[in-house]
Protein backbone atom coordinates (compact mmCIF):
# COMPACT_ATOMS: atom_id res chain seq x y z
CA UNK A 1 0.00 0.00 0.00
CA UNK A 2 2.84 2.45 0.76
CA UNK A 3 4.27 1.99 -2.74
CA UNK A 4 0.93 2.89 -4.29
CA UNK A 5 0.54 6.03 -2.17
CA UNK A 6 3.95 7.26 -3.22
CA UNK A 7 3.32 6.47 -6.85
CA UNK A 8 -0.05 8.12 -7.34
CA UNK A 9 0.52 11.20 -5.22
CA UNK A 10 3.58 12.23 -7.21
CA UNK A 11 2.23 13.49 -10.52
CA UNK A 12 4.87 13.26 -13.30
CA UNK A 13 6.16 16.51 -14.81
CA UNK A 14 5.23 15.35 -18.33
CA UNK A 15 1.58 15.10 -17.30
CA UNK A 16 1.54 18.74 -16.20
CA UNK A 17 3.23 19.76 -19.47
CA UNK A 18 0.51 18.03 -21.50
CA UNK A 19 -2.18 19.68 -19.37
CA UNK A 20 -0.65 23.14 -19.86
CA UNK A 21 -0.35 22.64 -23.63
CA UNK A 22 -4.00 21.58 -23.74
CA UNK A 23 -5.07 24.65 -21.77
CA UNK A 24 -3.33 27.06 -24.14
CA UNK A 25 -4.52 25.16 -27.21
CA UNK A 26 -8.16 24.71 -26.31
CA UNK A 27 -9.14 27.61 -24.08
CA UNK A 28 -9.40 29.94 -27.12
CA UNK A 29 -10.11 33.41 -25.73
CA UNK A 30 -11.18 32.19 -22.30
CA UNK A 31 -8.70 32.91 -19.51
CA UNK A 32 -8.94 29.68 -17.54
CA UNK A 33 -8.31 29.83 -13.78
CA UNK A 34 -5.56 27.72 -12.17
CA UNK A 35 -5.74 24.00 -11.53
CA UNK A 36 -6.48 22.66 -8.07
CA UNK A 37 -3.72 20.62 -6.42
CA UNK A 38 -5.05 18.00 -4.02
CA UNK A 39 -1.52 17.18 -2.80
CA UNK A 40 -0.97 20.73 -1.47
CA UNK A 41 -2.95 20.12 1.75
CA UNK A 42 -5.79 22.01 0.12
CA UNK A 43 -8.52 19.64 1.39
CA UNK A 44 -8.74 20.12 5.16
CA UNK A 45 -10.76 17.75 7.33
CA UNK A 46 -12.67 19.79 9.92
CA UNK A 47 -14.92 17.20 11.62
CA UNK A 48 -18.12 15.26 11.23
CA UNK A 49 -21.56 14.35 12.55
CA UNK A 50 -23.86 11.34 12.88
CA UNK A 51 -27.33 10.55 11.62
CA UNK A 52 -30.37 9.33 13.61
CA UNK A 53 -30.99 5.60 13.51
CA UNK A 54 -34.71 5.75 14.22
CA UNK A 55 -37.34 4.94 11.61
CA UNK A 56 -39.32 8.05 10.67
CA UNK A 57 -41.88 7.91 7.92
CA UNK A 58 -41.36 4.91 5.64
CA UNK A 59 -37.61 4.39 6.07
CA UNK A 60 -34.49 4.76 8.18
CA UNK A 61 -30.92 5.83 7.46
CA UNK A 62 -29.18 2.47 7.92
CA UNK A 63 -28.07 0.82 4.65
CA UNK A 64 -28.40 4.15 2.88
CA UNK A 65 -26.72 4.50 -0.51
CA UNK A 66 -25.43 7.90 0.60
CA UNK A 67 -27.05 10.24 -1.96
CA UNK A 68 -27.41 13.72 -0.42
CA UNK A 69 -28.36 17.25 -1.49
CA UNK A 70 -27.40 20.25 0.62
CA UNK A 71 -29.66 23.22 1.46
CA UNK A 72 -27.13 25.83 2.67
CA UNK A 73 -29.81 28.53 3.04
CA UNK A 74 -31.63 26.48 5.69
CA UNK A 75 -28.59 24.69 7.17
CA UNK A 76 -30.07 21.33 6.22
CA UNK A 77 -29.79 18.55 3.65
CA UNK A 78 -31.84 15.90 1.93
CA UNK A 79 -30.70 12.27 2.04
CA UNK A 80 -31.90 8.94 0.71
CA UNK A 81 -32.58 6.27 3.34
CA UNK A 82 -32.46 2.47 3.31
CA UNK A 83 -31.68 1.01 -0.13
CA UNK A 84 -34.85 -1.10 -0.09
CA UNK A 85 -37.10 1.93 0.31
CA UNK A 86 -35.50 4.67 -1.84
CA UNK A 87 -37.17 7.37 0.26
CA UNK A 88 -35.99 10.92 0.93
CA UNK A 89 -35.88 12.83 4.22
CA UNK A 90 -34.54 16.19 5.36
CA UNK A 91 -32.14 16.69 8.27
CA UNK A 92 -30.75 19.69 10.12
CA UNK A 93 -26.97 20.02 10.01
CA UNK A 94 -25.74 19.85 13.62
CA UNK A 95 -22.60 21.35 15.09
CA UNK A 96 -19.54 19.74 13.51
CA UNK A 97 -17.68 17.53 15.99
CA UNK A 98 -13.89 17.29 16.07
CA UNK A 99 -13.59 14.37 18.47
CA UNK A 100 -11.82 11.26 17.20
CA UNK A 101 -14.57 9.18 18.81
CA UNK A 102 -17.67 8.91 16.64
CA UNK A 103 -19.71 8.12 19.75
CA UNK A 104 -19.11 11.71 20.90
CA UNK A 105 -20.31 13.33 17.67
CA UNK A 106 -23.53 15.34 17.46
CA UNK A 107 -26.50 13.68 15.76
CA UNK A 108 -28.48 15.41 13.01
CA UNK A 109 -32.20 15.93 13.68
CA UNK A 110 -35.07 15.21 11.32
CA UNK A 111 -36.78 18.17 9.67
CA UNK A 112 -38.96 15.97 7.44
CA UNK A 113 -39.63 12.25 7.67
CA UNK A 114 -38.76 9.77 4.91
CA UNK A 115 -41.20 9.89 1.99
CA UNK A 116 -41.44 7.70 -1.11
CA UNK A 117 -40.36 9.00 -4.53
CA UNK A 118 -40.67 6.61 -7.47
CA UNK A 119 -44.15 5.30 -6.67
CA UNK A 120 -45.55 8.86 -6.67
CA UNK A 121 -44.32 9.93 -10.11
CA UNK A 122 -47.22 11.34 -12.18
CA UNK A 123 -46.30 9.09 -15.10
CA UNK A 124 -46.11 6.03 -12.89
CA UNK A 125 -42.92 4.00 -13.02
CA UNK A 126 -43.26 1.81 -16.14
CA UNK A 127 -39.52 1.21 -16.53
CA UNK A 128 -39.04 0.16 -12.89
CA UNK A 129 -36.48 2.76 -11.88
CA UNK A 130 -35.47 1.69 -8.37
CA UNK A 131 -32.23 3.46 -7.36
CA UNK A 132 -31.75 7.14 -6.61
CA UNK A 133 -28.37 8.12 -8.07
CA UNK A 134 -28.28 11.90 -7.61
CA UNK A 135 -30.17 14.91 -6.22
CA UNK A 136 -29.96 18.70 -6.18
CA UNK A 137 -32.25 21.51 -5.13
CA UNK A 138 -32.66 23.89 -8.08
CA UNK A 139 -34.97 26.92 -8.04
CA UNK A 140 -36.73 25.66 -4.90
CA UNK A 141 -37.45 22.27 -6.46
CA UNK A 142 -35.70 18.95 -5.81
CA UNK A 143 -34.41 17.28 -8.97
CA UNK A 144 -33.85 13.53 -8.53
CA UNK A 145 -31.94 11.23 -10.89
CA UNK A 146 -32.46 7.48 -10.80
CA UNK A 147 -31.75 4.20 -12.60
CA UNK A 148 -32.89 0.61 -12.65
CA UNK A 149 -30.36 -1.32 -10.59
CA UNK A 150 -30.08 -4.23 -13.05
CA UNK A 151 -31.05 -3.15 -16.55
CA UNK A 152 -30.04 -6.34 -18.35
CA UNK A 153 -31.81 -5.33 -21.58
CA UNK A 154 -30.21 -1.86 -21.54
CA UNK A 155 -33.53 -0.33 -22.54
CA UNK A 156 -34.41 1.94 -19.61
CA UNK A 157 -34.54 5.61 -20.66
CA UNK A 158 -36.43 7.14 -17.71
CA UNK A 159 -34.02 8.98 -15.45
CA UNK A 160 -35.37 12.09 -13.73
CA UNK A 161 -38.13 13.33 -11.43
CA UNK A 162 -38.89 16.80 -10.06
CA UNK A 163 -40.27 17.15 -6.52
CA UNK A 164 -42.12 20.46 -6.83
CA UNK A 165 -42.29 21.37 -3.14
CA UNK A 166 -39.28 20.06 -1.21
CA UNK A 167 -40.56 21.77 1.94
CA UNK A 168 -43.43 19.29 1.89
CA UNK A 169 -41.87 15.99 0.82
CA UNK A 170 -44.83 13.89 1.95
CA UNK A 171 -47.47 15.70 -0.14
CA UNK A 172 -45.59 17.41 -2.97
CA UNK A 173 -46.42 16.74 -6.61
CA UNK A 174 -43.69 14.70 -8.30
CA UNK A 175 -43.45 15.27 -12.05
CA UNK A 176 -41.78 12.93 -14.50
CA UNK A 177 -40.31 10.66 -15.47
CA UNK A 178 -38.17 12.83 -17.69
CA UNK A 179 -35.37 11.34 -19.77
CA UNK A 180 -31.84 12.73 -19.85
CA UNK A 181 -30.49 12.65 -23.39
CA UNK A 182 -27.28 11.10 -22.03
CA UNK A 183 -29.32 8.26 -20.46
CA UNK A 184 -27.51 6.16 -17.83
CA UNK A 185 -24.17 7.74 -18.74
CA UNK A 186 -25.51 11.01 -17.31
CA UNK A 187 -28.05 9.86 -14.72
CA UNK A 188 -26.02 10.27 -11.55
CA UNK A 189 -24.88 13.29 -9.54
CA UNK A 190 -26.01 16.86 -10.21
CA UNK A 191 -23.73 19.82 -9.45
CA UNK A 192 -23.88 23.55 -10.11
CA UNK A 193 -21.33 25.05 -12.48
CA UNK A 194 -19.45 28.04 -10.98
CA UNK A 195 -20.40 31.41 -12.47
CA UNK A 196 -17.06 31.82 -14.30
CA UNK A 197 -17.63 28.59 -16.24
CA UNK A 198 -21.34 28.97 -17.03
CA UNK A 199 -20.67 31.13 -20.10
CA UNK A 200 -17.88 29.02 -21.64
CA UNK A 201 -19.80 25.78 -21.00
CA UNK A 202 -23.16 27.37 -21.87
CA UNK A 203 -24.90 25.77 -18.90
CA UNK A 204 -25.63 26.23 -15.20
CA UNK A 205 -25.46 22.58 -14.17
CA UNK A 206 -23.50 19.39 -14.77
CA UNK A 207 -24.69 15.80 -14.47
CA UNK A 208 -22.42 12.78 -14.37
CA UNK A 209 -22.21 9.09 -13.60
CA UNK A 210 -19.84 6.13 -13.79
CA UNK A 211 -19.84 2.33 -13.78
CA UNK A 212 -21.42 2.20 -10.32
CA UNK A 213 -24.18 -0.37 -10.95
CA UNK A 214 -24.49 -3.58 -12.95
CA UNK A 215 -24.37 -3.93 -16.77
CA UNK A 216 -21.31 -2.05 -17.99
CA UNK A 217 -22.63 -1.79 -21.55
CA UNK A 218 -25.06 0.96 -20.46
CA UNK A 219 -22.52 2.91 -18.36
CA UNK A 220 -19.57 5.24 -18.59
CA UNK A 221 -16.41 3.26 -17.79
CA UNK A 222 -14.93 6.19 -15.91
CA UNK A 223 -16.47 9.38 -14.44
CA UNK A 224 -18.55 11.36 -16.92
CA UNK A 225 -19.58 15.01 -17.23
CA UNK A 226 -22.50 16.43 -19.23
CA UNK A 227 -23.97 19.90 -19.32
CA UNK A 228 -27.73 19.78 -18.77
CA UNK A 229 -30.68 22.10 -19.33
CA UNK A 230 -33.31 21.58 -16.63
CA UNK A 231 -35.19 24.84 -17.36
CA UNK A 232 -38.21 23.42 -19.19
CA UNK A 233 -38.61 20.58 -16.73
CA UNK A 234 -38.43 23.00 -13.79
CA UNK A 235 -41.04 25.23 -15.44
CA UNK A 236 -43.20 22.20 -16.30
CA UNK A 237 -42.94 23.10 -19.98
CA UNK A 238 -41.07 20.02 -21.27
CA UNK A 239 -43.83 18.12 -23.07
CA UNK A 240 -41.45 15.72 -24.84
CA UNK A 241 -40.09 14.63 -21.45
CA UNK A 242 -36.57 14.79 -22.94
CA UNK A 243 -33.94 16.83 -21.06
CA UNK A 244 -31.09 18.03 -23.25
CA UNK A 245 -27.53 17.12 -22.29
CA UNK A 246 -24.18 17.68 -24.00
CA UNK A 247 -21.31 15.29 -23.34
CA UNK A 248 -18.05 16.85 -22.15
CA UNK A 249 -16.39 13.71 -20.81
CA UNK A 250 -17.75 10.21 -21.33
CA UNK A 251 -16.43 6.69 -21.70
CA UNK A 252 -17.68 3.26 -22.77
CA UNK A 253 -16.62 -0.37 -22.99
CA UNK A 254 -15.09 0.40 -26.39
CA UNK A 255 -13.41 3.55 -25.08
CA UNK A 256 -12.83 3.12 -21.31
CA UNK A 257 -10.92 5.72 -19.33
CA UNK A 258 -8.10 3.17 -19.15
CA UNK A 259 -7.78 -0.39 -20.53
CA UNK A 260 -6.93 -3.43 -18.41
CA UNK A 261 -9.91 -3.03 -16.11
CA UNK A 262 -8.95 -6.19 -14.20
CA UNK A 263 -5.40 -4.86 -13.76
CA UNK A 264 -3.72 -7.99 -15.01
CA UNK A 265 -0.63 -5.89 -15.71
CA UNK A 266 -0.52 -4.63 -12.09
CA UNK A 267 0.19 -1.19 -13.59
CA UNK A 268 -3.29 0.28 -13.63
CA UNK A 269 -3.56 2.73 -10.73
CA UNK A 270 -6.26 4.95 -12.29
CA UNK A 271 -9.59 3.10 -12.69
CA UNK A 272 -10.51 -0.58 -12.48
CA UNK A 273 -13.57 -2.81 -12.57
CA UNK A 274 -13.92 -2.06 -8.84
CA UNK A 275 -13.89 1.73 -9.24
CA UNK A 276 -17.00 3.86 -8.80
CA UNK A 277 -17.68 7.58 -8.52
CA UNK A 278 -20.35 9.10 -6.29
CA UNK A 279 -20.05 12.84 -6.98
CA UNK A 280 -18.30 15.33 -9.24
CA UNK A 281 -18.18 19.15 -9.22
CA UNK A 282 -16.14 22.03 -10.59
CA UNK A 283 -14.26 23.76 -7.77
CA UNK A 284 -15.02 27.51 -7.90
CA UNK A 285 -12.00 29.67 -8.71
CA UNK A 286 -10.24 26.79 -10.42
CA UNK A 287 -10.22 24.85 -13.68
CA UNK A 288 -10.70 21.54 -11.90
CA UNK A 289 -13.48 18.96 -11.99
CA UNK A 290 -13.17 17.09 -8.69
CA UNK A 291 -14.63 13.56 -8.60
CA UNK A 292 -14.91 11.43 -5.44
CA UNK A 293 -15.51 7.72 -5.12
CA UNK A 294 -13.75 4.47 -4.36
CA UNK A 295 -11.45 2.06 -6.13
CA UNK A 296 -9.62 -1.21 -5.67
CA UNK A 297 -7.41 -3.89 -7.12
CA UNK A 298 -4.57 -1.50 -7.95
CA UNK A 299 -2.01 -3.50 -5.98
CA UNK A 300 -3.12 -7.13 -6.14
CA UNK A 301 -5.23 -7.23 -9.29
CA UNK A 302 -8.84 -8.38 -9.71
CA UNK A 303 -10.56 -11.71 -10.22
CA UNK A 304 -14.13 -12.78 -10.93
CA UNK A 305 -15.98 -14.87 -8.34
CA UNK A 306 -12.70 -15.76 -6.67
CA UNK A 307 -11.79 -16.58 -3.08
CA UNK A 308 -9.83 -13.69 -1.59
CA UNK A 309 -6.78 -14.01 0.63
CA UNK A 310 -9.01 -13.78 3.74
CA UNK A 311 -11.17 -16.71 2.62
CA UNK A 312 -14.12 -14.62 1.42
CA UNK A 313 -15.83 -15.92 -1.73
CA UNK A 314 -16.87 -13.12 -4.07
CA UNK A 315 -20.13 -13.05 -6.03
CA UNK A 316 -18.55 -10.98 -8.81
CA UNK A 317 -15.36 -8.99 -9.42
CA UNK A 318 -13.18 -8.36 -6.38
CA UNK A 319 -9.56 -7.69 -5.52
CA UNK A 320 -7.29 -10.67 -4.92
CA UNK A 321 -6.33 -9.13 -1.58
CA UNK A 322 -9.31 -8.20 0.58
CA UNK A 323 -7.72 -4.98 1.87
CA UNK A 324 -6.85 -3.74 -1.61
CA UNK A 325 -9.76 -1.26 -1.60
CA UNK A 326 -9.81 2.46 -0.79
CA UNK A 327 -11.50 5.82 -1.22
CA UNK A 328 -10.27 7.67 -4.29
CA UNK A 329 -10.39 11.01 -6.06
CA UNK A 330 -9.79 12.10 -9.65
CA UNK A 331 -9.10 15.65 -10.90
CA UNK A 332 -9.78 16.68 -14.50
CA UNK A 333 -8.97 19.95 -16.29
CA UNK A 334 -12.21 21.73 -17.26
CA UNK A 335 -10.36 23.48 -20.08
CA UNK A 336 -10.37 20.12 -21.83
CA UNK A 337 -14.18 20.15 -21.68
CA UNK A 338 -13.99 23.24 -23.90
CA UNK A 339 -11.84 21.27 -26.33
CA UNK A 340 -14.63 18.71 -26.61
CA UNK A 341 -17.23 21.45 -27.15
CA UNK A 342 -15.05 22.88 -29.95
CA UNK A 343 -14.74 19.46 -31.60
CA UNK A 344 -10.98 19.32 -31.02
CA UNK A 345 -11.13 16.35 -28.69
CA UNK A 346 -13.37 13.34 -28.14
CA UNK A 347 -15.15 12.98 -24.78
CA UNK A 348 -13.30 9.69 -24.15
CA UNK A 349 -9.85 11.24 -24.69
CA UNK A 350 -9.82 13.17 -21.42
CA UNK A 351 -7.66 11.82 -18.61
CA UNK A 352 -7.21 13.08 -15.04
CA UNK A 353 -4.19 15.24 -14.33
CA UNK A 354 -4.12 14.02 -10.70
CA UNK A 355 -5.68 11.14 -8.77
CA UNK A 356 -5.12 9.02 -5.68
CA UNK A 357 -6.32 8.32 -2.15
CA UNK A 358 -8.87 10.83 -0.90
CA UNK A 359 -8.28 10.65 2.86
CA UNK A 360 -5.78 8.11 4.16
CA UNK A 361 -6.69 8.80 7.81
CA UNK A 362 -10.36 7.97 7.14
CA UNK A 363 -10.06 5.28 4.52
CA UNK A 364 -11.72 2.10 5.81
CA UNK A 365 -15.46 2.75 5.26
CA UNK A 366 -16.08 3.67 1.65
CA UNK A 367 -17.41 6.95 0.30
CA UNK A 368 -21.02 6.56 -0.85
CA UNK A 369 -22.10 10.14 -1.52
CA UNK A 370 -21.15 13.79 -1.35
CA UNK A 371 -22.26 17.36 -2.01
CA UNK A 372 -20.46 20.70 -2.08
CA UNK A 373 -21.46 23.94 -0.36
CA UNK A 374 -19.92 26.56 -2.66
CA UNK A 375 -20.91 29.45 -0.39
CA UNK A 376 -18.70 28.18 2.42
CA UNK A 377 -16.26 26.01 0.43
CA UNK A 378 -17.32 22.95 2.42
CA UNK A 379 -17.43 19.43 1.04
CA UNK A 380 -19.81 17.04 2.85
CA UNK A 381 -18.81 13.40 2.34
CA UNK A 382 -20.89 10.36 3.33
CA UNK A 383 -18.96 7.34 4.61
CA UNK A 384 -21.06 4.17 4.53
CA UNK A 385 -21.85 1.95 7.55
CA UNK A 386 -19.23 3.54 9.81
CA UNK A 387 -21.33 4.34 12.88
CA UNK A 388 -21.62 1.10 14.85
CA UNK A 389 -21.66 2.84 18.24
CA UNK A 390 -25.42 2.38 18.74
CA UNK A 391 -26.11 -0.95 17.05
CA UNK A 392 -23.65 -3.47 15.67
CA UNK A 393 -26.44 -4.95 13.54
CA UNK A 394 -27.68 -1.65 12.08
CA UNK A 395 -24.62 0.38 11.11
CA UNK A 396 -25.34 3.93 10.00
CA UNK A 397 -23.43 6.16 7.62
CA UNK A 398 -21.65 9.22 8.98
CA UNK A 399 -20.84 12.53 7.32
CA UNK A 400 -17.39 14.12 7.37
CA UNK A 401 -16.86 17.73 6.36
CA UNK A 402 -13.82 19.08 4.51
CA UNK A 403 -12.76 22.64 3.82
CA UNK A 404 -11.66 23.25 0.23
CA UNK A 405 -8.80 25.75 0.56
CA UNK A 406 -8.70 27.19 -2.92
CA UNK A 407 -6.21 29.93 -2.07
CA UNK A 408 -3.52 27.32 -1.32
CA UNK A 409 -3.41 26.57 -5.04
CA UNK A 410 -2.59 30.17 -6.04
Amino acid sequence: MKVLIKKINKVPVWMYVIVLISRFSYAENFDAPPLFDKTAKSVEYIGGFRLPLSTKGISRISFSQGVIALRPSTNSFFMIGHAHHQAVAEFEIPQISTSKKISEWHVAKFKQAFSSIFSRAKSGNPQKVNRVTGMAEIENQLVVNGMEYYDADVNVRDTTLVIRDPDNLAESDIDGFYQLHGAAHAAGWISKIPQAWQGPLNSKYLVGNASNLAINSRLSIGPSAFTVDFDKALNNEEKSKLIATTDLMDFSIKHPIVPDQYNQSRRNDLWTELSSASYGFIIPGTSSYFVLGKSGGHNSGIGYKITQDNGRKCGGPCSLEALDSYNYYWLFDVSEFLAVKLGKKEPYQIKPYQYGFFDTSNSNPYISGSDYDAENNLLYVVFAKEDKTRSKFDAAPIIRVYKININKNN
